[in-house]
């Protein structure tokens, strides 16, 4: 994952930043709004690590996966239903009945014919 989709669900990811960093003031990592600048300039104040060093936290931290809560904040809904229109049937409206479409009764949910 990238700092910029972070940024973008800042209010979404301080949850799962605040317990990676448990030392860190919540109104503070709130504050940065999600700029990685004023966000390093924190962790470091509060850790004592030099910027290297977390930057290379921080870099690590992104590798891993979106964590369940900021995966499922509402803030996200219209960014995941557009997201889902890569695997919708042709011609098919997201708003529409699936049972239009005669997968409902298959097992994973594809239509084998």
């Amino acid at each position: 994952m990238k700092w910029s989709h972070v940024a973008k669900h800042w209010h979404a990811f301080v949850p799962n930043i605040l317990t990676e960093w448990p030392d860190l003031d919540s109104d503070e990592v709130e504050a940065t709004e999600g700029e990685l600048g004023p966000f390093l300039d924190h962790l470091c104040d509060v850790t004592g690590m030099s910027r290297e060093d977390a930057r290379d936290e921080v870099s690590e931290w992104l590798e891993g996966t979106d964590p369940a809560d900021a995966m499922m904040d509402e803030t996200r809904d219209n960014e995941r239903i557009i997201a889902s229109a890569k695997s919708m049937h042709p011609g098919e409206d997201a708003y529409s009945d699936d049972s239009e479409f005669g997968d409902d009764d298959s097992k994973d949910g594809r239509n084998d014919n």
